[in-house]
């Protein structure tokens, strides 16, 4: 894993399903208090009755705006193996790009991540994003 504080790169993590996503991305948002980590975890069940999370074949968008959440983060996981099926209609997902935002968060990092979700709007990018296999690689794409 590398971590510069706001991006967070997973490479080869051991998850098998949704929940076990959403128990991670709480896990990697340093929350002390469990009922807080179960919070992040109802607010991303919540966020995922709104609408799908699937940006790009093979690829999940799991993100939320919380108080729950003390430091905003983008946190890319590319799984071992692919979670066959993530819900109903989505299968196949081998990575995953969660976006947790602290409520009434700086400007400047907001449009930090409205960057990078502009980003993500091209299939070029989040094709070489679902293709990198080096870590380093990984984390030199997403800073570009």
């Amino acid at each position: 894993m590398q971590d510069d504080s706001f991006y967070q790169i997973y490479s080869n993590a051991a998850l098998s399903t949704k929940n076990e996503v959403y128990v991670f991305l709480s896990n990697v948002a340093r929350l002390e208090d469990p009922l807080q980590k179960e919070a992040v975890v109802k607010q991303l069940i919540q966020r995922e009755g709104q609408g799908s999370m699937l940006i790009a074949e093979h690829v999940v968008l799991p993100h939320i705006e919380s108080n729950k959440v003390g430091k905003s983060q983008i946190i890319l996981i590319r799984l071992l193996h692919s979670i066959e099926s993530w819900d109903a209609e989505t299968k196949d997902i081998r990575l995953i790009i969660g976006v947790l935002l602290k409520e009434n968060e700086d400007v400047q990092i907001k449009q930090k991540i409205a960057s990078f979700m502009r980003a993500l709007a091209d299939e070029e990018y989040v094709d070489r994003l679902l293709t990198i296999e080096e870590e380093a690689d990984f984390y030199k794409q997403i800073k570009r």
